[in-house]
This record gives C-alpha cells, sequence and structure tokens, in this order.
C-alpha cells in the first residue's frame, strides 16, 4: 500500500509535535521531582568579627552555596557541606571568612533550583572598639496549643517592632544577638517542630541576627538540636555544643546544660576556667551566663533545680573577685523574675515566657523569696544594653506583652541599670534603739537617711542584723534584706516601706542586743556596715497562749482528730531536722502515716471577751512550716467559737509547700462573741507513702498585732527610770515618773531579778513618784518595770547590797 506524499508529510509532523510534547511534559515532571525548597530559611550561628556560619534547611538537594557582599547585589561566592537531617532534607552549613569587623553584610543561599530572598547581618566589632550594642533574651518558646502564634507575635510584634519604634533603622544595627536559655520546642525529637514551631516564626529575626540557644529539658537532648545549631566549639571534650562560651564586645556569655546528666562536675571545672580567663581578660566586663533551669522559682517552685545554685555560686566568687558585675538568664518557670545576690553585684533573670502557656499566680506552688524583686506572670523578652568605654555599663529592660487574656503592646516593666565601677554609698547610723531598753516584743530599729557621693543614686535595699553576741554578727539571731520594690502576685509588698527603719519582734526578754544595718543603692552598690549599737529588752507584754507549740512535750496540749500525728526528733523515720529545740511535729506522720491528719489544741479566751466583744480585736498566729520534697500540704488556721462551741467563723489557711523551714505569720479579727479559739494543724499527702507535712514553732498571740508599724517612730518606747538612792537604803526609796500623761491611778510597779524571777514587794504611789522599802530582798541586781493600762512605760535597774 503506498501512502500518498501530502499524508506521509501529515504523518510524520504529527509523529514530531507529539514527540516534543511527551518530552516537555518528561522534562517538567523530572524537574518538578528533582527541584528543591527551602523549609528552614536561612539563620546565624557563631559570629566573630571576620566570620559566620550561615545554616538552612532543604528538603533535598546537596549544593551548599552562600552569595554575599557589602551591597544587595552579592558578588562574592562560598561554598561549603550538607548533612542529613530527616530522609531526603539536608541542613546546609557554609561560613564566611575575611570579613571586616563590625560591618554589615547582604547574603542569600542557594541549592539547586532554591534560592533564597536576600537578608543581611552585621559582624560584631573588636573589644577594643569600646562600641555598644544590644542584646535580646527571651526563652520558653515552645508552642501552646491555645495560643498557637504567640511566638511569632513575640518575634515580630514584640522584638523587630520595639527596636523600631525605640531606634529606628534596619534591626542589624540595633540587635547584636539573641540569647535563648531553652525549650525551643515542645518535644525535641519531633522533626516538623523545629521547622513550624521553632524556625519559621522567628525567620525574620534569626535570618538577620545570630542566635545562641542552650538545651533545656523539652530539647530532651535531642540530635535534631545538635544538627540544626552550630554553636562555639570550646566546650569539654565529649561535650560538645551542651556548654560554649562567647565573647562579644565586653561581654562573655556563657552557655550552660542545666539537664540530667550534663549537670555534672564537668561542667563546673570547665566554668572554672572559663570565668578565671574572663577575669583575667582586660576586655571583659560583664559575664552573661544562660542555663534552663532556676535555682528559686517564685512563679513555680517545683522547677528548681540545686545545679543552678552551684553555677550561681560560681558567678558570685567570680564577681566578688574580679569586680566585674554578672547575670544568669534562665527559664522553665514561664514568666518573668528578676532578682539579685544579697553579698554580689549578680543579677539572677528568668527571660520567660516566649510562647509556652505561662504559670500564671496560685496555679502552681509559690513563694516570695528575698533574692527577687519582680516577678511578673506574663509574655514577654528581655532587652540588654550594653555600653563599653570608660564606663562600662548594662541597662537591662523587660518588656512585657501581656497575658493569655489581655494582650499589652510592649509595656516596659522592668528597668535597671548595673555599671561595673562602684560608687560608693555613704555609711548609715544607728539611731534607735541605742543604749536604752525596750520592750521585746516590737524594737523598731532607726538608722540615718540613704546618701551616696553619687547625686543620682537612689536608695535600693537594706539589710538588717541583731545579735546577742558582742561585735559578732556572723549568727544573727534576727535578719532582714529588703529591697525597695517586691513585685508578688501582682502587688508591690514594699510600696511604702522607706528602708530606713525596720521592725524586729520576738526577741527574748532581759537581753542585750547589738544591731547593725547596711545600704545599697539601685546599681548593687553596699555601703559599709554602720558602728554596732546596743539596746536592752525588759519583760515581754506578750503571751504565746498556744501551749507546746514547738512539739518539745511531744503531743502534750494536742488532740488527735484524724489520722496519724507525731512529734520527731532529728531525722527519725527518715524525717527532717527541726526549726529550733529538739522535737517537731509531723501531721499525717512518718513513722505511720496517714492520706490526711489533722490535730487541735483547744485555747480558752474568755478572759478577753470584753475587748473581743468590742470589735476590731485581732488573733496573730503563724509558724514554720515545711514539706520533704515540694509535694505534701502543711496547712494550719483558727476556728473561732462561742460559748456553745459553736463555730462563728474561721481564720484563712496559712501553706506552703516548701521544703524547708517556712515563716508563716497573719493577724485576722476576732468575731464577736468568740470565747475559745481551735488552732488545727492538717496535713495532705499528695506524693509517696509518707505524709511529709511538718510544723515547729507555732504561736497565737492576742491584740493588736499592728502596734509595731515601721513608720520611723516606735510605739514601744521605754523611759529609763531611776531609783533614788541606788543602791536602796533600808527605808524609804522613790522612783519618779516624768510623764505627766500618765495617770497613777492604775501604775503597777514589778520587780524582777536577772534571773526574771517576780519579786512581790509592797509600794505606795504618792502623786508622780513611787515609793518602795528594801523588805527582805537579798543582795544583787533587780530589774523594776513600771506599767500604766497594761502597756510598759519605763524600766530601770538598782542594786540591793
Amino acid at each position: 500500500m503506498r501512502i500518498p506524499r501530502d499524508c506521509f508529510y501529515c504523518i510524520t509532523t504529527n509523529i514530531m509535535k507529539y514527540s516534543l510534547f511527551f518530552l516537555s511534559l518528561s522534562l517538567s515532571v523530572s524537574f518538578a521531582i528533582y527541584s528543591q525548597n527551602i523549609k528552614v530559611q536561612p539563620y546565624l550561628q557563631d559570629a566573630t568579627p571576620n566570620s559566620i556560619y550561615i545554616l538552612w534547611e532543604t528538603d533535598s538537594g546537596e549544593e551548599s552555596t552562600v552569595e554575599w557582599g557589602l551591597s544587595p547585589a552579592l558578588g562574592n561566592t562560598t561554598v561549603g557541606t550538607a548533612t542529613p537531617s530527616d530522609g531526603s532534607s539536608r541542613i546546609h552549613e557554609v561560613q564566611l571568612e575575611n570579613l571586616e569587623r563590625f560591618t554589615k553584610y547582604y547574603y542569600r543561599v542557594i541549592t539547586g533550583s532554591a534560592t533564597s530572598e536576600v537578608f543581611s547581618f552585621k559582624t560584631p566589632p573588636f573589644p577594643t572598639d569600646n562600641e555598644s550594642f544590644r542584646i535580646v533574651a527571651m526563652s520558653d518558646m515552645q508552642r501552646d496549643g491555645s495560643h498557637p502564634d504567640k511566638f511569632q507575635e513575640i518575634v515580630e510584634e514584640g522584638v523587630i517592632q520595639y527596636l523600631e519604634d525605640e531606634i529606628g533603622g534596619d534591626i542589624t544595627d540595633n540587635l547584636a544577638l539573641v540569647m535563648i536559655p531553652g525549650d525551643l520546642v515542645v518535644t525535641g525529637t519531633n522533626y516538623s517542630q523545629w521547622e513550624n514551631h521553632f524556625f519559621n516564626p522567628g525567620q525574620a529575626l534569626f535570618s538577620n541576627i545570630p542566635l545562641y540557644p542552650v538545651l533545656g529539658n523539652h530539647e530532651a537532648d535531642s540530635p535534631f538540636y545538635f544538627a540544626y545549631f552550630k554553636l562555639p566549639d570550646n566546650g569539654s571534650a565529649g561535650f560538645e555544643e551542651h556548654w560554649w562560651y562567647k565573647d562579644y564586645g565586653n561581654v562573655r556569655i556563657i552557655g550552660l546544660d542545666s539537664n540530667s546528666p550534663y549537670d555534672n562536675d564537668t561542667q563546673l571545672n570547665w566554668m572554672d576556667g572559663v570565668l578565671s580567663d574572663a577575669c583575667n581578660n582586660n576586655d571583659i566586663d560583664f559575664v552573661f551566663a544562660q542555663l534552663h533551669h532556676p535555682f528559686k522559682s517564685e512563679l513555680w517552685t517545683p522547677g528548681e533545680k540545686d545545679y543552678t545554685g552551684e553555677v550561681i555560686t560560681k558567678l558570685e566568687t567570680f564577681t566578688n573577685d574580679c569586680g566585674k558585675p554578672s547575670i544568669h538568664f534562665f527559664g522553665h518557670t514561664h514568666g518573668y523574675s528578676r532578682g539579685q545576690s544579697r553579698d554580689h553585684k549578680h543579677l539572677w533573670v528568668n527571660v520567660a515566657t516566649a510562647g509556652g502557656a505561662i504559670d500564671n499566680w496560685g496555679e502552681f506552688p509559690n513563694f516570695d523569696y528575698d533574692e527577687f524583686s519582680v516577678s511578673q506572670d506574663e509574655y514577654g523578652f528581655v532587652v540588654m544594653e550594653v555600653t563599653d568605654g570608660a564606663d562600662p555599663k548594662f541597662t537591662l529592660k523587660r518588656i512585657g506583652r501581656g497575658d493569655q487574656d489581655v494582650i499589652e503592646n510592649n509595656v516596659v516593666r522592668d528597668s535597671l541599670v548595673v555599671r561595673r565601677a562602684a560608687s560608693p554609698v555613704n555609711t548609715p547610723t544607728g539611731i534607735f534603739p541605742k543604749n536604752i531598753t525596750v520592750s521585746p516584743d516590737c524594737v523598731v530599729l532607726r538608722a540615718t537617711d540613704f546618701s551616696s557621693s553619687n547625686s543620682d543614686a537612689l536608695h535600693g535595699q537594706s539589710h538588717w542584723q541583731v545579735t546577742d553576741i558582742e561585735n559578732d554578727f556572723s549568727n544573727p539571731v534576727k535578719e532582714s534584706w529588703k529591697n525597695y520594690e517586691n513585685w508578688y502576685f501582682d502587688t508591690d509588698t514594699q510600696q511604702n516601706d522607706n528602708l530606713f527603719d525596720e521592725a524586729v519582734t520576738d526577741l527574748a526578754e532581759f537581753e542585750t542586743y547589738w544591731w547593725r544595718v547596711r545600704y545599697r543603692d539601685r546599681e548593687m552598690n553596699w555601703s559599709d556596715w554602720s558602728e554596732p549599737v546596743s539596746f536592752d529588752t525588759s519583760e515581754s507584754q506578750e503571751v504565746n497562749l498556744l501551749l507546746n507549740g514547738g512539739a518539745e512535750e511531744q503531743l502534750t496540749h494536742w488532740q488527735i482528730i484524724q489520722g496519724e500525728v507525731e512529734a520527731l526528733t532529728a531525722g527519725e523515720c527518715n524525717g527532717v531536722n527541726p526549726n529550733s529545740g529538739d522535737y517537731y511535729f509531723a501531721v499525717g506522720g512518718l513513722c505511720d502515716h496517714s492520706e490526711i491528719g489533722i490535730a487541735h489544741q483547744n485555747v480558752s479566751v474568755t478572759e478577753y471577751a470584753s475587748e473581743i466583744d468590742q470589735g476590731g480585736f485581732n488573733a496573730n498566729f503563724g509558724g514554720y512550716l515545711s514539706n520533704f520534697n515540694g509535694s505534701d500540704l502543711p496547712e494550719m488556721r483558727l476556728l473561732f467559737l462561742d460559748d456553745t462551741n459553736t463555730e462563728l467563723g474561721t481564720s484563712e489557711t496559712l501553706s506552703t509547700q516548701n521544703s524547708f523551714w517556712t515563716y508563716l505569720e497573719l493577724a485576722t479579727e476576732i468575731p464577736i462573741g468568740t470565747r475559745s479559739i481551735t488552732f488545727e494543724l492538717k496535713g495532705t499527702r499528695n506524693a509517696g507513702t509518707d505524709n511529709d507535712s511538718y510544723f515547729d514553732d507555732l504561736f497565737l498571740y492576742l491584740g493588736d498585732a499592728a502596734e509595731c508599724e515601721v513608720l520611723g517612730i516606735t510605739k514601744y518606747e521605754i523611759r529609763k527610770l531611776q531609783v533614788i538612792p541606788n543602791p536602796i537604803s533600808k527605808d524609804t526609796n522613790t522612783v519618779r515618773i516624768p510623764i505627766p500623761e500618765v495617770s497613777t491611778n492604775d501604775l503597777l510597779f514589778q520587780i524582777a531579778n536577772t534571773k526574771g524571777q517576780k519579786i512581790i514587794l509592797e509600794y505606795s504611789i504618792e502623786n508622780d513618784t513611787i515609793v518602795f522599802k528594801k523588805d527582805h530582798m537579798a543582795s544583787g541586781i533587780y530589774i523594776f518595770y513600771v506599767r500604766s493600762s497594761k502597756k510598759l512605760i519605763g524600766t530601770g535597774k538598782f542594786i540591793v547590797k
């Protein structure tokens, strides 16, 4: 069969067309199959004045190319390596070298058909350049399912917007680096979370600013963490990237791993060497350490870890020996806290939370630690502004973003300036009490006002000590360290404290004490201690109505209402040491134990009926509470009963889940009609088999506990009175009462020997003078008291020969 020429031409043409179509289709499919996509946009690591690492992740492809230059036109090319991350995905790593210090560069990354947009970065300065810079610290951005976009909001509307509003210009000029003390994702072993929960939400920041994280517990020591990050390779051999350090300008940044089993001596010994080097390095003015776990946590006490305390001790020693202030940044607890070491220029700063669900006040066990000045349950981040040069300093600012209910737009929640150089604070002088006798129930210490050689300095803290051993304050009987602010549970509990006076209660009777005070400014500079001054105490006017409040008489005077209640000695049945004395109460039991233990002591208050029924009469109760490991719950409260034992009301409940002896006290108004008060102890087991609910040194006082307010004027000042003659005679001896407003109708004259034993003696009152005779008193020194309306108004001493 012959085919016509024109038909042959048609068939040939169609065959060629179809062949080209299928070839084109084949090439398109092939290109689609083998093209690359960027999964994680480029981010910056381990920057030096002359180099930087750029990393990114693609879904396939080995090419690892960075084009870079001094302008968006780029012009230079550097290639690196690719390593598998998951399946066909690759993490690419390129180091740019021979860069100029403190210089802005532009770059983009290329893997096969995938090309990023152009980003920029700025190299660090040399320390000798004396350049100022900023650091952002934030942590715990692991995704909260209720607020999944919170971290991206913190980055874009928080960090980036704040710097733009405050400074303007390009972010690479305004921010040096980002520190992240752990918990970057929810589950470190979940590959997709790194892309979707961390890198993508933070891309606008991380493509332009180097980031330096450390491991949190949520990273779970995952290989993905070590694959994604290129951190300084200067830690201990075998523990690469678990701990490291980085110098930027005049700051040494130390990254640590507080997770087990890396919370070891190898890390601490390495840290000793790094701190020693920083001490001897004249270019370093400050050390900023970061690790995940807190040593103390006001918002979530179960999250505390002792290992961090060992780190703090090393930083405190460094600061003390080298004169260089330090900080440890941490997270784990989802909220902000800022505090300081008492005796060292060292800050404690929780920089959370940047996305993790907030640890709200009251949601978990809380505690008001002396070290912390501010704690807030909120989202946010910390900005550190570091100044180099002749007067090195840093300014810490907490930028708050509100909470899960209300978004706040970059509110400066907290601010603090610390200089390397100390500004001398003038030594205060003790004013009152000084060489006089006062009531032991309430002594208001008063010192001179704060002053400093720096006219701009403000009073930040006061540290008070009272001792019963002259010139020995190594173990003070009373000690108080107060800050000008203490934001706890949304309240500044120090709002009305002027810091130049301090109430001291419950001193011993007939004792001589010495006290001193020192002042600190808000840049953490202490004055010297004041010269110690002394005072004497008289007889106590308060009576502890609670019998056997310290368990020294075992369970005498206590009634077991439910479960097991025991009085234990130190270590008995694997218990703890008493707060004082030989015994403490275990309510719920250790030797024998129950889920709940309850003990009561009923106290009759019929003799106070008239005061109670006038209203406004207080019961002041408290003591020391503790448990073993932060789980079980010791509680105490008062129950108010009438003369038929009908309950009229109860006090608030005092409780703690601290695993150390914690002093709690509460004043509460007694309901009218109360004739007895039941002091209730309750222990609840929440974990384990023992019920570790401990109590010691309990008390119950009646009367106005607010009598001793810190107002700079004591309401308990007691006149020093004299006997004429002294030594006294066998016949007439007189004590003049030089207080015109005191009525002589209800004056009481009481005498005691130096052992506190009362002496019964006849006396008379003539106008403003007390007259008495020696009678049967033996030779010795005696103390006398003059009372009016149940208040001590004067005291003195006399000698009998």
